[in-house]
Formats: structure tokens, sequence, C-alpha cells
């Protein structure tokens, strides 16, 4: 009988009236559905339920593929992809974990392309580790460069609009997208209490020890002054003056030959007299002068640096006329008297299978005039004996010293030279100054 069937005898209607009711009605009564299959497909699901693992039931396994995949991911990705759930958040605070708590090295080198775009190419190839067009800062800066790369932080000199003259110095992590600092002006209180003494911002050399991944500081000369640097601290957010130098004859920032070992920066100057490495610490004294090898003597600038590997300090040179490249190693820093040990000798033409003939040596004397490098060495690898050369014309390679063995980078131009980055997953203390988010 169908639903409602009784109802309608009750008060007499016809069959024909029960098997055509109002339409009404019909919407107002819904037909059961047969209960045999529903219970049967429950059934079936509650054992699927109970065969299943645990893990699969209520959390995301710390194994198998999703692991490896994960592990791939950008570190801020893997920072995302916590919200998702309780469990992923679980599994990815592991692997967070695990990146922070491992050793990190030279992972790839910042670049300019033949574009003259920013780009950013792993030291083992594949896809960057790093997006070079750093998102983060577009959000508020529609223009930015690239001055400085230590070790896991960048030094951005960044323009709000594209025909603005004013910028802002920024340092940032391009691996955690936040942790991010815009340098003041600098500024402090005169001696004669007159009012605060201002000084431009110009030539601003980062300092970053991974070994304390909350605090950085920032050198700069005074153009204003010949005896004092400005020192910036990330913990106290100030600039500070650096005095004391009345009677030392050179500068003592000089951003482009220059490492930190030993808690302390090394900077190389090839201008003096008498060629040296100058330590300053963190406040920006010097504390120590350090002689170079006996055969930097005389060294001009842009063919010789300093370096550090397997925490030992290294200076190279190369010299101008055959391009023999000659590397020592200080290996007992705190001697009364620095003994330098040449590590390595090198024919750089031989590296990139060029020899140097007669009739290139006035284009090359022509090239060194004009300030052009016709060979670099623009990085020194933290715990291996490989050093990174670029022919500043299409061919990068990287050398081991130990083994003797090239190992071509690129041979295109579209990667001559970078700068060498370690990345650091922790994030500073937190955002002094102007923040973007």
């Amino acid at each position: 009988m169908p639903p409602g069937g009784g109802e309608a005898s009750k008060h007499g209607r016809t069959g024909k009236e029960q098997s055509r009711p109002p339409a009404i009605r019909r919407r107002d009564v819904s037909r059961p559905a047969p209960p045999f299959p529903a219970v049967a497909s429950q059934q079936r699901r509650k054992k699927r339920r109970q065969r299943q693992p645990a893990t699969a039931a209520g959390s995301v396994s710390s194994e198998g593929p999703l692991v490896e995949i994960l592990a791939r991911l950008p570190y801020p990705s893997l920072c995302r992809f916590q919200c998702v759930s309780k469990q992923w958040r679980e599994l990815c605070s592991d692997l967070i974990g695990t990146i922070k708590s491992a050793p990190q090295n030279l992972s790839g080198f910042f670049h300019n392309n033949l574009a003259g775009n920013l780009c950013f190419r792993n030291l083992s190839g594949g896809r960057p580790l790093v997006d070079a067009s750093l998102p983060f800062l577009r959000k508020t800066y529609q223009r930015f460069k690239l001055q400085q790369c230590s070790t896991s932080l960048l030094l951005c000199k960044c323009w709000e609009s594209e025909d603005d003259d004013e910028f802002d110095f920024v340092v940032c992590n391009p691996m955690t997208d936040r942790a991010w600092t815009v340098l003041p002006p600098i500024k402090w209180v005169a001696e004669d209490d007159e009012g605060p003494e201002c000084f431009e911002l110009m030539y601003p050399f980062l300092v970053f020890d991974p070994a304390a991944p909350s605090r950085f500081a920032v050198f700069t000369p005074l153009m204003e002054s010949v005896d004092a640097v400005a020192v910036y601290s990330s913990e106290t957010g100030r600039w500070a003056p650096s005095s004391g130098w009345e009677d030392i004859a050179y500068p003592a920032v000089n951003p482009e030959c220059a490492v930190l070992l030993n808690g302390m920066m090394h900077f190389l100057h090839l201008t003096v007299d008498e060629p040296l490495i100058a330590v300053l610490d963190t406040e920006g004294e010097v504390c120590r002068e350090i002689a170079v090898p006996d055969d930097m003597l005389g060294a001009i600038p842009g063919y010789g640096s300093v370096g550090c590997s397997q925490g030992l300090l290294h200076a190279w040179y190369m010299d101008p006329h055959d391009y023999q490249l000659s590397v020592w190693v200080l290996k007992d820093y705190y001697a009364t008297e620095e003994e330098w040990t040449l590590k390595h000798v090198v024919d750089v033409p031989r590296l990139f299978g060029e020899k140097t003939e007669s009739d290139e040596e006035e284009e090359d004397y022509r090239r060194q005039e004009d300030g052009a490098h016709k060979y670099d060495v623009f990085a020194m690898h933290p715990e291996h004996n490989v050093i990174f050369l670029t022919d500043w014309k299409e061919v990068t390679l990287s050398y081991d010293m130990d083994s003797r063995q090239v190992h071509p980078m690129c041979t295109t131009g579209d990667f001559v030279g970078g700068l060498p980055f370690i990345p650091s997953f922790v994030d500073l203390a937190r955002p002094f100054q102007k923040s973007l988010f």
C-alpha cells in the first residue's frame, strides 16, 4: 500500500484518488531507502577502518613518500603546511627541527643573469633553493639591488618607486621571508650636547655569524669623519660611533675583501704602502693587524683577497701579468708572528683551456687600466679546498686544489661570478625599526 493509503480510505477516497495523490502531499512524504544495502555498506566501512593502521587513521606517518616530498619543499612552504591539520603540524615541525639543527654549508650563489635580473644557482644544480626575486620585499619596494651576502643574510638597496632617488638599506633572510630589518639613519648625540649628529649612510658592510643567528652588525665608514666608523647592532637597533682611529692611516672597512673568522671581521687592505689585514671586533674597534704573505707585497686591488675555509684564514693573489694564482693559509692564527704557508699555485688560463699569448698582453694591460679583470677568484668553499673562478666572459668553474680537478659550472655567460650563500633557517630576534608585516 502506498504511503498514506490507510489515511485516504478512512475519508472515503477511491482507489483512483489513492493512486494520484496531490503533489504537495508527495513532497511532504519521503520514500525510505531499502535498509539492507545501507547496513551492508556501513559494515564494510567499519571493517576497513579496523584493518587500517592507527597512523593512517589518526595521524600522518613520519616515514614514507610523503615525508620525502615534504623534505624537498622550500622552507617557507613547510612552515605554511603546519596549518593544514594537527598531524601535519607535528610532521612539519619535526622536519623543521631537523633542518634547523643540521649543519649548513655552501648551497649556491646569488648572481645577475644576462638580462640583469637577480638569480640563484644551486651548487648541486636543479631547482633554485630560494626565490631570488625576493617577493616579500616587493610588497613595499618596487625595485631593489643586492649589495652583499653575508653567509645567510642579504643586504639590499631598496627603492619604493622606480623613479625615487631615496632608498633604504634592508637586511633580510631569504629562507624565512620575514626575518629582516630596515637600517635607520645614522644619528647619535654629539659630545658637546649641541644636538644630534647625523651622517649619511653610504657604504654599509653586513657582518653575520651563523653561530649566533639572532644577532648581526653593520659597519660603515663615515664620509664626514676620517677617524670613526659607525656600527649598527641588531640587539640595540641603533648606530654607535667607533673612535680611536686617529693614528691609523687606512680605512678599516673595505667590503670587497673581507671575511668573518673567530667572531671578528678581517679586512684586506692593498692600497697602503705595506698591505695588511685589519681585524675588527663587533664594536668596530681595530684590535689587530695581520701582515700579508711576502709575495703579496705590491699587489693591486682586484687581484687579491682573503677567505675562510675549514676554520682557517686564507689569502690569495693572482699576478696580473701571467695570471698565476697563489693561495696561502695561516695555520697558527694566534702566533705572535704570522707564518703563512703556501698552499697551492696554479696557472689560471690553463684551467680555462687557454694560454696567455704575447700579442694579448697589451690588451690585458688596457683592461687592467680600465679596472676590468680577465680572471677572478670570487669565492672559496668554507669546508673544502675548492675555489670558484670566472673569466668574466662566459665561463665559471670550480677548481679542487687537492685533486686538481676542474668542474665547469656555466659556459654560456649567464652565470659569471656570484655571492656565496649559506642558508640559515633560524629567524632573527625581531624586526627593528620598520616592518613589512
